[in-house]
């Protein structure tokens, strides 16, 4: 192997490699939009126990089916 072909092979290497980190860095940053968006999603949704305070003192059969008519 010559010299220009030891470097044309270094060169695209390296060029791979830094492919592979912006990829992978662009991949990073989308996990962490969908983190944020999951997090506000998350905080949207109402408490468990103020739902189950709402639904005291129904019967325990209300809920449980639905109707449907065909």
């Amino acid at each position: 192997m010559d010299a220009s072909a030891i470097a044309a092979m270094a060169t695209q290497n390296s060029q791979q490699q830094l492919a592979l980190q912006k990829d992978v860095a662009v991949q990073k940053k989308a996990m962490e939009s969908q983190e944020v968006a999951a997090q506000a999603l998350l905080q949207t949704m109402p408490d468990i126990g103020e739902m189950q305070a709402s639904t005291q003192g129904l019967p325990d059969n209300i809920g449980t089916h639905i109707n449907t008519t065909a």
